[in-house]
Order: structure tokens, then C-alpha cells, then sequence
């Protein structure tokens, strides 16, 4: 297969599970509605040590149904699965194991992509799991569009998901102080933020070149940019150069929306804000989901881009749900309530600890 240097990927299928809906029209509904969650919460529906799998594959499968993918399209070699996590199938690992999973993938993080793969009917195309902290989702969908564009595959199903609303990970997070009280809720870019709340997701895209594809394009992926800050294990630099650059590159004078990562902590929320608005030429949207859903890690910026899309289809920004007195905005536009608005370019970006970061730019189909 040559390469598709002149044709951008696009994606034409979306799936969406949240602690607020089991499918992304669900999810999209309880935003508009203003619906959100107060503490640490669960997908509601699914239970046992593979819930992070079970997960996967159901926003696997509404995705490829908007798609329409058949089995024939999902088990050619033009056809790959890339899935990106933070943790994996932790409960396989602390609560029990799966019997059926092949034994070399019951500790590891290929157990999700293998079981995709497996459930799913794919065939001999490549299978990939990234995981790069809270940018594993976003550097999924990156790696899957450089595959496209490369001529690797003509195909890519990517999923992002997170099961890890444990005891272990909550105390841990709490000790590092980014963690809100009890009953106060996440707050992005709000002056009385005071950290997240941490979720489960599962967000899955159908990603295809320009040329020929099967589903109607939602959107194409225009530009894209990835990076490392190395400033510290869990702090990021508190000039955000690093991100700044990436933004920079990505979100270009024409862009509507820019759905952030924010995640209401006191120090990351107003640096990111700054190398927005450094960034923008435009008078941007400015959105993060993280006040309505929580923060659900490994997938949260898949959940960004599935989000993205639906703000393209309806041409409606979601609300900012609990950031009801905001940071300065510096030439960037920022609601608490659901507003109609043209989205022809969106951005979604992710950051992580340790470092890893993506933006990806969106255009309408």
C-alpha cells in the first residue's frame, strides 16, 4: 500500500462509555443536561475482574456499528487495533484472574488489545498498546493516523480505556494532593478548583483514510504534534514551554474549539490556560469534560476526541459543568452552559505525568 501523504485520516465512528452514559449519544445528553459526577465513579453495567475489557469491546463495537465495518473489512491486514491505557486490566491483575486469557498476557497491558483482537474477529493487521499516563489514548489515535498516512494499514480501530477506580490508586493520588475533597467535584480553569476526581471511561474511534472509506468522515485529523516535558516525575514545567510548543503547531488562527486537558489542579490548570491563549488567534472555545466526568486517565483524552466530534456534528459546545467563576480568559471563550456555536476546527489535548503530551487538530468531514 502506498502512502496517503495527500489524504488525512478520518474518523467515521465513535463510542463513548462514562459513569454518565453507556454510549456516547447517552454521555452527550447527560453534558447538555448538565449532569455531572461529585466523587470517584464507576461505568455503571459492567463488574468483575475484566470490566476494563468488557468496557473496550462494547465501545469497540457501537464505534465499528456507526462505522458499519463488517467482519470480512475488520479481519483484513489492511486493519489494525491500537489501544491506549494507563493500567490496563488492573482488576485482572489485583482482583482475579481471567481463566481464559493466554497466560503471557494476564499481567501485561497487550491483554486488551489481545482480546479485542480475539473477540472482535480482526485479523493479521498489527495490534499496539501504548501507554503513556494520562496521553495514552491520545497517542493511540496519533500512532494509528501515522500507520494510515505511512500506507502501514488503510484501518485502525482505537480504543482508549480505564478501569482503575481502586483504593490503591486513590490513596496514591491523594498523597500526591491532587485529589478534590469529598462532595467538591473537579473544577477546571475555576478560581475555587482544588484538583480531580478520578473516573472510569471507554472511548473508541473507526479511523480510515481519506480515500475510499467505508463509514460517512465525522471529522479528518489535520495536524498533530506529541512531546515530553522532563521537568519533574508528577510536576510539569511551570512555564509549560514544552506544551506551548505543541499547541503552537497544532492549533493554528482558525480553530473553534480547544477541548483541554485541565483537570482542575491549582498549579497545571492556569499554565495550560496561558499556552492556550498564546496559541490562539481565533477566539477559541475553551471546554474540558473533567467537571462532568471526572478525570479517567489513560482515556481521557480519547473521550476529548469523541466529545469533539459529536461538538462538530451539532455544532453545540458542551458546558463547563461546575466552573462557574473562572480564570481570566485572555481573548479565549468559556461558558458554563451549553452554547451554539460553528465547530469546523477543534483541538484535543492531553498531558500526563512523567511527561508525555499530544495535541491533535480536527476538521470537519
Amino acid at each position: 500500500m502506498e502512502p496517503d501523504i495527500n489524504s488525512p485520516p478520518v474518523i467515521t465512528g465513535i463510542g463513548l462509555l462514562t459513569p454518565l452514559g453507556q454510549s456516547a449519544g447517552e454521555t452527550w445528553n447527560a453534558l447538555l443536561a448538565g449532569r455531572s459526577i461529585a466523587d470517584h465513579a464507576r461505568v455503571p453495567g459492567f463488574s468483575g475482574a475484566g470490566r476494563a475489557i468488557a468496557m473496550a469491546q462494547r465501545a469497540a463495537a457501537e464505534a465499528m456499528g456507526n462505522a458499519g465495518w463488517t467482519r470480512d473489512l475488520r479481519e483484513s491486514a489492511d486493519s489494525g487495533i491500537f489501544v491506549g491505557t494507563s493500567k490496563g486490566a488492573i482488576e485482572t491483575w489485583i482482583e482475579g484472574e481471567a481463566p481464559d486469557v493466554h497466560p503471557g498476557l494476564r499481567c501485561g497491558l497487550a491483554q486488551i488489545d489481545f482480546e479485542l483482537s480475539r473477540e472482535l474477529r480482526f485479523g493479521n493487521g498489527p495490534r499496539l498498546t501504548i501507554s503513556s499516563a494520562c496521553s495514552s489514548g491520545l497517542h493511540a489515535l496519533l500512532r494509528a493516523a501515522m500507520a494510515i498516512r505511512s500506507g502501514e494499514i488503510r484501518r485502525a480501530l482505537v480504543v482508549g480505556v480505564e478501569a482503575s477506580v481502586q483504593p490503591l490508586f486513590v490513596s496514591s493520588f491523594k498523597r500526591l494532593g491532587v485529589l478534590a475533597p469529598e462532595g467538591h467535584g473537579c473544577r477546571p480553569f475555576d478560581q475555587n478548583r482544588r484538583g480531580f476526581i478520578i473516573s472510569e471511561a471507554a472511548a473508541a474511534v473507526c479511523l480510515e483514510s481519506g480515500e475510499n472509506t467505508i463509514g460517512r468522515p465525522i471529522v479528518r485529523i489535520d495536524r498533530w504534534a506529541a512531546g515530553g516535558d522532563g521537568t519533574h516525575l508528577t510536576g510539569s514545567d511551570p512555564a509549560g514551554k514544552a506544551l506551548g510548543r505543541l499547541l503552537q503547531r497544532v492549533v493554528g488562527p482558525d480553530c473553534d474549539l480547544v477541548h483541554a486537558h485541565a483537570t482542575g489542579t491549582i498549579v497545571n490548570d492556569p499554565v495550560e490556560l496561558a499556552a492556550i491563549a498564546a496559541a490562539a488567534r481565533s477566539q477559541p472555545w475553551v471546554f474540558s469534560h473533567k467537571g462532568a466526568l471526572g478525570h479517567s486517565l489513560g482515556v481521557a483524552g480519547m473521550v476529548s476526541v469523541v466529545l469533539n466530534c459529536l461538538s462538530h456534528l451539532h455544532g453545540i459546545v458542551p458546558p463547563n459543568i461546575r466552573s462557574t467563576n473562572p480564570l481570566t480568559m485572555n481573548g479565549l471563550r468559556f461558558s458554563s452552559e451549553a452554547t451554539q456555536a460553528a465547530i469546523n476546527r477543534s483541538v484535543a489535548v492531553a498531558a500526563g505525568f512523567g511527561g508525555p503530551l499530544a495535541a491533535i487538530g480536527f476538521v470537519s468531514g
